[in-house]
Formats: structure tokens, C-alpha cells, sequence
């Protein structure tokens, strides 16, 4: 089968230009997706440009049909199937590369330029950061430059003659992108609806609880939800985000379950309000964070009978809600028979020294309030607080850590807590979630990371109902009340550069970043239904629908686009000639009337030479005219009465 020799029409530069495009938009994907992909398409790359440099032939079509079924093959091999996200934009660089490998004509190249421009929002399935964005704002304008250079037929186009145009061209689209992205009517749910495996790679809690689960999840910077208080932030210490209850115990491992969904948080005691908005995070779980203990559920969510607060969807997109929480309360007087059970079990009896330990107290000291300060002081007096604690035996976690060990992080003091309440027969529980944050002075925002990730615990005592214990307290006082990186030193990447920046200007930077990025999230990414009505209610358009604003959309895209096509069509009109030069060319053609025909290289003097010589009954009617001409033009200028006074004197000239 004879190959084709590359097309003439494809200049080496322009094929150049369209694989380095090709390279600078997949490059963000190789991180994420199976290293063969990177070296699959770095060959492909090579090699079309091996051929466009020696002006090669094309690889043979059965070449190309061995490597399509050879790369759809190894996408199978990898993600398991052929569809969903990750497999998806696989098997999307995958054939744009090989496309490239049989692109000959001006038709397959804007083919390709076009798939490129698609590839460009595929990164945006992965992340929709402002860095992401300027990058692929950077992508688009290379593959504009790119295309700019594919039309250029008469000669190949300069850097300039690429950059200049596309700028021009990026420049023209924005204000038609920023019209469309403010009155395209929202949808109520994500714009993007993603696959299953989008959620794959999210940090945060889970349903269950081992010990050295959240020490392994606080070495994250990771941002957890962001917090915006309508009045004064309350204390650190009572910055208790709930997240989800661990009542069930097997003797090693605390588990979520057993909770029913309550129409109404009845509170015997309410005080200390606080008003707030949470943007969380994408987790791929149902809990939100409140502080103990909400209020209400906020629209879109439930609240369990343990004061947990659930949406009623997966949080897979960034979630915006508004909460009200009394900080001081009283819940839980009444216990039922089955809650009461559950959390009284021991679990399979694998930590019998913390179980007798929980009895012998309980005889001692009866009073359940006086025990639960008596087990505070035993963690106060014998244990460190330590992200780097001892691995345990699964068989008797608990009893290695409190008889032995005595070195452990917040779920171990949750954990061994709960079960020696449990065993002196007070019901108890642990919660885990968060503690604390960090406050940008920009912006007052408080900053909930994964590294304030925490567990603590709840007791239960006749006629108080269920009281929030957090025995870390007791072992590391700084840790509630000002964070963990207060209580253990600088806590993942973050903390440990800044503690190398005595002048606070890293960390100035940071805050500025992250203030920056919070109004990013909210007005570009968290462009809902509901703050889309809110900016348009702030231009005095109330009760808007997707008709009215479908109708505005096309009103303002058209007169905006007929505005900058009129604008344009008027920059290339010739334009009107200055005062003086046009008085001057109406004296020329007068005077070729006359048979003397001013040359194009002939200076004014020149010319009046020659009109001098031949009508010499007029030479002073020229050289007045000639005079103030080379004044207005070549001169210090001319003022208006000049000009009209030159206007006057061409119009009074008769040649005889």
C-alpha cells in the first residue's frame, strides 16, 4: 500500500506550532492518569515531528488501526472500562495523537485545532483552580496563534504575526464570554455531570474510626470547608465542627449507624447563637460540618437524632449553605432503650484490662460527672500527645495504648475514653469532625483544613442528656485552644515553610491567595441558580426566569457583537485626511486642470517652482497657498482660522 509524502501545504513551523499546543494542554493530565499514556503520546509527538522535519512518509493506515486497537486495549487494561472520567479523557489524548500521526490536508488540521480546543476543557473535569484557568486561557491563545498561522498561505507568519492577531481575537471573545457566563440560565444541579471515578482521590473523614486513622489525614493541607460568620467568630475552643457519630464498637474499630433521620432539633437549653455560611469541600459523602449543635438543617439537608447533619445528595460539587447553631445547649434528657444498648456495648470483649478498669472506677466513684473527671486527670498526669504514636495490636488496642504505650493522637484519647465510660456504664460515644481553623485577616474568613481534623467525645448523664467531653484537652490543653500545629509544631507543607518566614510575608501571600480563591469559588465556581438571582437582583432585575434571562442573553450577546463588528469595520475605513492636506491635494488638482501635474516624489517648493514658471500672472496666489500649507504641515502647526483661511484661498484659486 503506497504511503502519501506530507502535504505541501503544511509548513514545518506551523506543524510545529500545533504539536507543541497538542503538548502544553495534555501536559496537565499526565500527572493523573498511567505513566504509559505520557511516553505513548511523547513517541506520537516525536514522531510526527520527525516526519514534518524530513519530510517523511505516513505511517501506513494498518499502522495506524494496530495502534488505535492497541490503545484502546491498554485504556481497558488500566481503568477497567471505556467510560467515565479518567478512562474518557485517556482515550480522548490517546486518538488526538494518533490523529496527528495521519493529519495532512488544512481540513485535518482544523480538525485537530478544533479537538484541541476540546481537550481544553477536559482539564477542567479535574480542577477548576485559577492557576488551571490562566494555563488553559494561555493554551487556547497558542492554539488561536496556532491556527492564525495555518491561514497565513502567502508567507510563513512571524511570532508576532501569530501572538498579535490571537491576542486581538481573545481579546474581542471576552466580553461575550463574560455576557454568556452571567445570563446563561443555571441549572439547579453541577454543570458538569460527572462520572463515578470524578469522586475518586478526595480526602476527609469516613465512617469509621481505628486508631491512627486522622493522624494519618491531619499530615494533609487540604481545605475542608471555608466559614463565613455574620457577626464575631466565636471562642477557638468551642469550634467543634460535627461530622459523622461513631456509636457502634467491635472492640478495635468505632463505626457510624443506628441513627434516624428527626424532623425537629428540640434543644431543653439554647443560647450563645451563631450565624454562619459553610462552603464545603467535594468529599463524596453525605455530611456537612456545623457547629455543636445546629439549629435547623439547612435547605437540602436532614439532621439524624444525634445532631448530625446530612445532604440529602452526595457532596460531590462545592456546596454553599447558610447555618444557625447555638454553641451552649442541652440535648439528648431522655434515652431510649435500643440507643442506650449501643452505646453501652464493649465490643467482643478484645481490651479486657480498659473494661476492668472502667468497672473498678465506677465502683469507686458512682457519681458519673466525678468519674469523668477522675478518667481527665489519668489522661492528664501519664500520657504525651503525639502524631507519631507506637502501632498497637489489633487484639487489645486499647489496652496496649492506656497500660503501655501512653503516647497517641486525638482518636486514640477518644476511642480509649468512650470505652472505659462504656464500661463504668455510662453511655458514650465518639464524634468525629473538626476543631478550630485558621482566620484570614483579609478577609475574616476561617480556613477549615484536613489538618483540623479531630475526634472527641460524648457522654450521656441522667437528667443532662448528652455532654461533649474531649479528653485531648486534658493531655494537650493548646490543641483546643489554639490549634494543632500550636500543640505538635508545623503540621504539612504549609505550616513548615512558613515557619521559615520571619517577616510573615509567605504567609501575607498565603492569606491574599486563599481570600483570592474563596471569591473565585463563590462568584465563578459557585455561580449557582442562587447567586445568579442575587447578582441580578443587585441590577434591579427581580423575579427573573430562564425565558426572561434566555431573551437578554441573545439581546446583549448581539448588540455587544454588533457593537464590536462596527467597531472593527470602521478601524479599516480609510480614514478622513487632515485640514491642511486636503486644502493642498484640492490646489494639485486645480493646477492639473491647468497642465501641471504635481509628481508623487515632488515637494511643495518644488512644485511652486514649476507653478511660478508657468503662470507667472498667479505665482502669488500659490505661494500664499504653498505657504501656509508647509506652515500647517511642516511647521509649528496652524490654528482653526488658519486652516479656514487656507480652505478659503484654494477655493478662490482660478487657474488662467
Amino acid at each position: 500500500m503506497k504511503t502519501a509524502a506530507i502535504s505541501p501545504s503544511l509548513d514545518l513551523r506551523n506543524v510545529l506550532w500545533l504539536l507543541a499546543a497538542m503538548t502544553f494542554v495534555v501536559a496537565p493530565h499526565l500527572p493523573r492518569l498511567p505513566e504509559w499514556v505520557g511516553i505513548f503520546c511523547l513517541m506520537v509527538v516525536a514522531w510526527r515531528a520527525w516526519i514534518a522535519w524530513n519530510a517523511q512518509r505516513f505511517p501506513s493506515r494498518w499502522i495506524i488501526y494496530l495502534l488505535t486497537i492497541g490503545a484502546g486495549a491498554a485504556t481497558f487494561v488500566s481503568h477497567g472500562r471505556f467510560f467515565g472520567r479518567d478512562a474518557g479523557v485517556t482515550l480522548l489524548i490517546l486518538m488526538i495523537a494518533l490523529k496527528l500521526l495521519e493529519m495532512r490536508t488544512q481540513r485535518e488540521v482544523l480538525l485537530a485545532i478544533n479537538l484541541g480546543f476540546f481537550l481544553v476543557m477536559t482539564n477542567f473535569l479535574f480542577s477548576q483552580s485559577i492557576p488551571l484557568g490562566i494555563y488553559m486561557l494561555l493554551c487556547v491563545w497558542i492554539f488561536i496563534a496556532t491556527l492564525v498561522g495555518f491561514n497565513r498561505t502567502a508567507r510563513p507568519a512571524t511570532l508576532r504575526e501569530r501572538l498579535v492577531p490571537s491576542a486581538a481575537l481573545l481579546a474581542q471573545a471576552l466580553p461575550v464570554m463574560i455576557i454568556v457566563f452571567v445570563l446563561f440560565p443555571r441549572a439547579s444541579g453541577p454543570l458538569w455531570a460527572l462520572p463515578q471515578d470524578a469522586r475518586s482521590g478526595v480526602s476527609g473523614l469516613s465512617e469509621s474510626m481505628t486508631p491512627g486513622t486522622l493522624s494519618r489525614l491531619i499530615q494533609s493541607d487540604a481545605l475542608a470547608f471555608r466559614v463565613e460568620f455574620e457577626d464575631r467568630i466565636p471562642p477557638y475552643f468551642s469550634l467543634y465542627w460535627r461530622g459523622p457519630v461513631l456509636a457502634n464498637f467491635d472492640g478495635r474499630t468505632w463505626r457510624t449507624g443506628g441513627f434516624e433521620r428527626t424532623g425537629l432539633l428540640e434543644y431543653s437549653r439554647k443560647a450563645s447563637e451563631a450565624r454562619y455560611s459553610v462552603t464545603i469541600e467535594p468529599h463524596g459523602k453525605q455530611w456537612i460540618f456545623a457547629l455543636d449543635a445546629p439549629a435547623e438543617a439547612p435547605p437540602g439537608s436532614y439532621a439524624l437524632d444525634d445532631l448530625q447533619l446530612r445532604s440529602r445528595r452526595p457532596v460531590d460539587t462545592r456546596m454553599r449553605f447558610e447555618v444557625h447553631s447555638w454553641l451552649d445547649y442541652r440535648y439528648g434528657e431522655r434515652l431510649a432503650g435500643l440507643v442506650r444498648k449501643q452505646n453501652l456495648y464493649l465490643g467482643d470483649g478484645r481490651n479486657p484490662r480498659t473494661i476492668a478498669l472502667g468497672r473498678q472506677w465506677a465502683e469507686e466513684t458512682p457519681d458519673p460527672k466525678a468519674l469523668v473527671q477522675r478518667t481527665l486527670q489519668f489522661f492528664n498526669s501519664k500520657f504525651v500527645y503525639t502524631l507519631e504514636p507506637p502501632v498497637l495490636d489489633d487484639n487489645r488496642a486499647y489496652d496496649q495504648f492506656l497500660f503501655e504505650a501512653k503516647r497517641g493522637f486525638c482518636e486514640h484519647y477518644a476511642g480509649s475514653f468512650a470505652l472505659l465510660m462504656r464500661a463504668a456504664g455510662i453511655p458514650a460515644r465518639v464524634v468525629t469532625g473538626y476543631q478550630g481553623g485558621e482566620i484570614n485577616p483579609i478577609n475574616n474568613e476561617l480556613i477549615v483544613r484536613q489538618a483540623d481534623a479531630h475526634a472527641w467525645t460524648e457522654v450521656w448523664i441522667e437528667g443532662e442528656g448528652w455532654i461533649r467531653v474531649d479528653p485531648t484537652a486534658a493531655v494537650s490543653p493548646s490543641r483546643i485552644e489554639r490549634g494543632v500545629n500550636a500543640a505538635l509544631g508545623p503540621i504539612g507543607v504549609i505550616p513548615s515553610l512558613l515557619s521559615y518566614d520571619p517577616l510573615g510575608i509567605l504567609n501575607k501571600v498565603r492569606f491574599a491567595w486563599d481570600a483570592m480563591n474563596s471569591q473565585w469559588n463563590t462568584w465563578v465556581l459557585g455561580y449557582n441558580v442562587d447567586r445568579q438571582r442575587q447578582f441580578l437582583m443587585g441590577l434591579g432585575m427581580e423575579n427573573v426566569d430562564w425565558q426572561t434571562l434566555g431573551l437578554w442573553l441573545v439581546i446583549v450577546t448581539f448588540t455587544l457583537v454588533g457593537v464590536l463588528s462596527i467597531a472593527l469595520v470602521a478601524r479599516d475605513l480609510p480614514r478622513r485626511p487632515e485640514p491642511a492636506v486636503s486644502a493642498w491635494e484640492a490646489f494639485c488638482a486645480k493646477m492639473a486642470t491647468a497642465g501641471v501635474t504635481r509628481r508623487a516624489d515632488e515637494g511643495p517648493l518644488d512644485f511652486l517652482a514649476r507653478v511660478r514658471a508657468a503662470l507667472p500672472a498667479q505665482a502669488a496666489e500659490a505661494e500664499a497657498i504653498t505657504a501656509r500649507y508647509v506652515d500647517a504641515r511642516y511647521g509649528g502647526g496652524a490654528t482653526r482660522a488658519e486652516l479656514r483661511e487656507l480652505a478659503r484661498l484654494v477655493r478662490a484659486f482660478r487657474p488662467a
